[in-house]
């Protein structure tokens, strides 16, 4: 018999932060609603569980966390190996492309490569990490990464430095724009299953992020089929799809299968209110 409903598998060196949208769901929906879920760290023998759920917040999860995930009757995400921009995201441009718009330079790596770091920084010695934190005060050009890891946007393709369409790190992306009410519009899908809900924010420049957002939406379920398509193609159960609508049809931003909180507090009204709505979509898979 499994002893428990459902077990998240999580990297050795990560856990379950509560600043992760799973992290609010355990906590908040299903524990409350007296599911059993546990939080396993490392590839050692996991719990038995009726379903696991693979929570490695890297770009790339190693095999040996995608071999324990086929352990369970049923690991969801257990098929999401590499959601690197190259791998997932519409737009990217290469050299001699022809498109001169808007562009934003970003890294191929989820959320800036930012979960990496920290993993190396937690694997080795003080002194690399006196010369990491040096190495990233140094010119770009230098080191292949982004200033202060922030993604940068330029009017025209043109304007790119030429070193960035070189550094296998990063990547050029078309800046899509999505006009609502008059302002800008990021849309982030989120979903567990058949669950799902959409926060469009919104902004007064085109490179809307956290820092830019002035104002959201209502939650809403306009998702285009683009999107459902890429997310069946891409194998996902749960994650948060960045998306933009522009010349009538939907643009892929960015895929996350591991989503935080995006600024929120987990009990916040809004972000409860996603949790809650997503919440539901482990029913079938407990189930199967």
């Amino acid at each position: 018999m499994a002893d428990a409903d459902l077990v998240i598998l999580t990297h050795q060196r990560q856990g379950l932060d509560p600043g992760y949208s799973l992290a609010a769901m355990a906590d908040y929906c299903w524990r409350p609603a007296g599911l059993k879920v546990l939080v396993h760290q490392g590839t050692a023998t996991a719990p038995p569980a009726r379903a696991g759920i693979l929570h490695v917040d890297l770009t790339v999860v190693p095999a040996a966390y995608l071999d324990l995930g086929q352990r369970y009757p049923r690991t969801l995400n257990g098929r999401v190996a590499d959601i690197s921009k190259r791998r997932v995201a519409d737009g990217l441009l290469r050299p001699g492309d022809g498109y001169d718009g808007p562009v934003v330079v970003k890294t191929d790596r989820n959320h800036g490569g930012k979960a990496e770091r920290a993993l190396r920084r937690a694997e080795r010695g003080r002194l690399w990490r006196v010369l990491a934190a040096a190495a990233e005060r140094l010119p770009g050009r230098w080191t292949g990464g982004l200033p202060g890891g922030n993604y940068q946007v330029f009017r025209h393709a043109r304007a790119v430095p030429r070193w960035v369409w070189h550094q296998p790190g990063l990547v050029v992306q078309r800046l899509y724009e999505e006009r609502r009410e008059g302002l800008f519009a990021l849309n982030q899908w989120y979903f567990l299953g058949t669950a799902e809900v959409v926060s469009t924010m919104l902004a007064p420049v085109p490179f809307v992020n956290m820092a830019s957002v002035t104002r959201r939406i209502p939650l809403h379920g306009e998702v285009p089929d683009e999107l459902r398509e890429r997310r069946r193609a891409l194998g996902f159960d749960y994650g948060k799809f960045d998306y933009v609508v522009e010349g009538g049809r939907a643009w892929l931003l960015d895929a996350n299968r591991t989503p935080h909180l995006a600024g929120d507090p987990p009990t916040s009204e809004r972000m409860m209110a996603v949790h809650n709505r997503l919440s539901q979509g482990l029913e079938a898979f407990l189930s199967d």
